[in-house]
């Protein structure tokens, strides 16, 4: 399990740069990232190596930061690894309101948000 930061700005042409300026200045990681657009609004989701700091530098910029809470694996990336995990938590009626990864080399991480985070942990250790 992991924190995430949420944040929703105005969807403009360099919005995204602007929201991680001040994290690469400050030396925070970025693990993962999405950045969606939602009507007038980018939807950026972020998994970062210093959550605390995280926020406070978006909040710093007067962004509304949400937290939430989301599941992390590390796994090897290989061909059907994501239809393994997702096929084990469908079997376990846990149903994902969304999911993202980034894989560098032969690791994968994926992130995902569930009806049921403690339990999809306790699957995907089995």
């Amino acid at each position: 399990m992991a924190k995430e930061a949420i944040v929703r700005v105005e969807n403009r042409m360099g919005v995204l740069a602007q929201v991680t300026r001040n994290l690469a200045d400050m030396g925070i990681n970025i693990e993962a990232v999405i950045a969606t657009v939602e009507g007038p609004n980018a939807v950026i989701h972020m998994v970062t190596g210093d959550h605390q700091r995280t926020v406070d530098a978006l909040r710093g910029q007067r962004l509304e930061v949400q937290e939430a809470k989301v599941v992390t694996a590390e796994v090897a990336h290989r061909p059907g690894l994501l239809r393994e995990i997702t096929e084990k938590l469908a079997r376990q009626h846990i149903d994902l309101s969304y999911l993202y990864g980034t894989a560098v080399g032969d690791k994968c991480l994926i992130i995902f948000s569930s009806t049921n985070n403690d339990w999809a942990v306790k699957v995907l250790n089995d």
